[in-house]
């Protein structure tokens, strides 16, 4: 076998006469990893001489054979520069091999900036090469230390470690406890430490947890876990699942991707980043108070005054987030990441609950269809009022929270975990962004540089949760269609697209956008739109499509029956809807949300109020997005958990209309809406006919209601027009104490 292999050097020496630099490099890549590792001077028992005697030899190329194996490395380091708080902080790299992160990390967050960087790597070929990279440099303040990560100190004039990282290493730490439990005592306590590496796990080893991050895209099928494993390990790499769980064990976690290098036989890797698990013994109580509307404590930015309630039995009411911190806790496993996060607006849910599957991992609405402008008309928002509403694509809430005077506290709310993802990202948006990049991002729906902006800037103001999803659909911002093609409604646009070439209008489509008067939008609307539109062929193959219906309007099975039974059909439906329209105001002007759906993107003049210029001034302005809490769940259960008498409007838009006449839901969410707000409190929702059933569901549990609005034929209620009526349902009395909703059966 020796004299085989001694052949095979032989014959890659003579090609390496004859090769390019970067041909020659791989095949000195290839004889270290793949070939020599068989080799007996390969299973040296003492760890520096293993790793000297596979670095040794290709110390000189070792940066130019990983930029292909070795992914996620920069965007560790640029989540790590975006992430740390402390000013002139102290970098400790573990395995920091021949110095690629810190030369790497100087385009994120200059070297200079820090205090002192060093660099810890076991192997003098790699540590040699760092130097000669740092003297180059000329960088005083970085340092380079050939030592174990076990027992390396730090000086004493350096108390401890603002940053600490480690790069494709902890998979190559054979005493990674040790290692682990060294970092925990150094790392301060606003420090970040930051970690990207291959890993092997299975679903298996959450079992015990109760959401600590990063579960999307984590299980790895059983053939790539035992693939990979073996193919690491004659390198000495092991991803065995101990390894990451550990980690996380020891550390809280801020931020956690799953991810594939799809260059390299779909190799799995992750980028996670992490704090001490106890920075803030109060935290999970703090939070609960946020979630809760409980006065254990003012908003987190609002004031220096904290409010502190000492006995514990005063919290009557808890969050899910606080009771599965409590859990955490008595099993001394860090928070669930939400508790990590900068900013306090999503609140705790457990992503791994069946309830979630049904969204198929992506948001229904990229736009919202309710008007903000008629929300305000009806109900006349106060400083003063605590708003719930049903999330959507978040483009209400914003418009709330940009008011001159906005409610002093929003509690968004929607099942769809996607759906908060979306909010989330707008939210984080107008903390750091620009006007521009905002415009680019929700007003056009594209961005070309949105990677970069996601991960720099972006990332620190999202849950890890957010984070990862936005991570996996990038594309969503830099593919051509951009964010208003995306969402289950995107079809119901792209079908009256479809219908429209086919009858050979779309030109009169595009006209309609650009009309100037009422009379030149009504002509081109009745003479060449409305028949391609709205005719029995259209009727009979997509408007009386169960499928169609949910798939691509949002609309359920429930709600199309009251269409039906109202209406007659859907096509006389969507007629009542439409005609007026055209006689309100111009689509090119004053109807941002049909001019969406027919160009694909807003204009500056005619847009979502959240997306003008003066309420970008509003809503970054620091503190000005303190007040809103998203919640994951369904309205009961979130109701449930928010304290007695503290909600004055609750916005549910159409979602009752979903609900079964003969079922009890209706009457659970009414009666929870009860619990919640005060006397005088309204519930303002919309629905698809004219005389909701669940009315007098509301008349007998408490309230009294009015219909707001209710459309006719020929004339629109909002420039939606898309419900059938507007009602408000005002508060008159609080309930028996003795009702619960949990008593209520079918």
């Amino acid at each position: 076998m020796y004299a085989t292999l001694a052949v095979a050097a032989g014959l890659l020496g003579l090609a390496m006469v004859l090769l390019n630099t970067y041909t020659k490099s791989i095949l000195i890549f290839a004889w270290n990893c793949f070939l020599k590792p068989f080799s007996k001077n390969s299973d040296a028992r003492d760890q520096q001489a293993a790793l000297e005697s596979f670095y040794q030899g290709q110390a000189s190329i070792y940066d130019i054979t990983r930029s292909k194996l070795l992914q996620g490395r920069e965007t560790m380091l640029q989540l790590s520069a975006s992430h740390i708080s402390v000013p002139q902080p102290v970098w400790v790299d573990i395995g920091g091999g021949t110095g690629w992160n810190i030369e790497r990390m100087d385009e994120y967050k200059k070297i200079s900036e820090f205090k002192a960087v060093y660099l810890i790597d076991l192997s003098p070929s790699l540590c040699k090469i760092a130097r000669e990279r740092f003297a180059a440099k000329k960088w005083s303040n970085v340092h380079v230390v050939c030592a174990d990560a076990t027992s390396f100190s730090l000086p004493e004039n350096i108390k401890a470690a603002d940053l600490i990282t480690m790069s494709y290493s902890l998979s190559m730490i054979p005493m990674f406890y040790a290692v682990i439990d060294r970092l925990e005592r150094i790392l301060s306590n606003d420090g970040i430490i930051a970690v990207v590496d291959f890993y092997a796990q299975s679903t298996a080893t959450l079992c015990g947890r109760t959401n600590l991050g990063g579960e999307l895209l984590r299980h790895v099928n059983w053939f790539s876990r035992t693939f990979w494993r073996l193919w690491f390990e004659f390198d000495r790499v092991y991803l065995d699942s101990s390894r990451r769980d550990y980690l996380e064990y020891q550390f809280g976690t801020i931020k956690s991707v799953n991810s594939r290098n799809n260059l390299l036989g779909r190799i799995p890797y992750y980028i996670w980043l992490g704090c001490l698990k106890r920075r803030d013994s109060e935290l999970a109580r703090k939070i609960n108070a946020l979630a809760t509307e409980s006065p254990y404590l003012l908003p987190v930015n609002s004031s220096p005054e904290i409010q502190v309630i000492d006995n514990e039995e005063d919290l009557t009411v808890r969050s899910k987030g606080y009771e599965a911190a409590v859990i955490n806790l008595q099993r001394n496993f860090p928070l669930p990441s939400f508790f990590y996060q900068s900013e306090i607006w999503r609140i705790f849910y457990d992503e791994r609950h069946p309830k979630y599957n049904q969204f198929a991992g992506q948001y229904i609405y990229a736009f919202t269809w309710e008007d903000p402008r008629e929300d305000d008309k009806i109900l006349k928002f106060k400083p003063t009022d605590t708003v719930l509403a049903i999330t959507s694509a978040g483009d209400n809430i914003l418009a709330y929270a940009s008011m001159p005077n906005p409610p002093h506290r929003i509690h968004c709310v929607d099942l769809n975990p996607y759906q908060n993802h979306l909010l989330e990202l707008k939210l984080a948006a107008f903390l750091t962004l620009d006007y521009s990049d905002i415009w680019k991002l929700f007003g056009e729906g594209r961005h070309p540089d949105f990677d970069n902006l996601l991960v720099s800037k972006l990332a620190p103001k999202l849950s890890s949760h957010a984070l990862q999803y936005w991570m996996r659909n990038k594309s969503t911002f830099t593919s051509k269609k951009g964010l208003y093609d995306t969402g289950s409604t995107r079809w119901a646009i792209r079908i009256a697209k479809w219908v429209f070439w086919l009858a050979g209008c779309t030109e009169d489509v595009k006209k309609l956008c650009k009309a100037t008067s009422i009379t030149e939008q009504k002509m081109i609307w009745t003479d060449r739109i409305r028949p391609a539109m709205i005719n029995p062929w259209v009727a009979s193959i997509i408007l009386r499509n169960p499928l169609f219906l949910w798939k691509a309007l949002g609309v359920p099975q429930h709600q199309a029956e009251m269409i039906s039974s109202s209406s007659g059909d859907f096509l006389t439906y969507i007629t009542d809807t439409l005609d007026p329209l055209i006689e309100r105001s111009l689509i090119a002007e004053d109807n941002y949300f049909y001019l969406l759906c027919i160009q694909g993107f807003y204009t500056r003049n005619n847009c979502p109020s959240y997306l003008k210029k003066d309420s970008y001034t509003r809503l970054a302005k620091p503190g000005a997005l303190d007040g809103i809490r998203i919640h994951t769940d369904e309205i009961v259960d979130v109701v449930a958990r928010i304290r007695k008498h503290t909600v004055t409007i609750a916005i549910v838009m159409d979602h009752m209309d979903w609900f079964d006449q003969d079922g009890v839901d209706a009457t659970k969410e009414i009666r929870s809406l009860n619990h919640a707000l005060k006397v005088g409190g309204r519930v303002l929702f919309r629905s698809a006919s004219k005389h909701p059933w669940y009315t007098s569901v509301y008349e007998a549990e408490g309230f009294k209601c009015k219909a707001a609005q209710v459309r006719d034929k020929n004339k629109s209620i909002d420039r939606t027009n898309m419900y059938a009526s507007t009602w408000v349902a005002t508060k008159v009395r609080d309930l028996d104490e003795n009702l619960s909703v949990d008593k209520l059966v079918l």
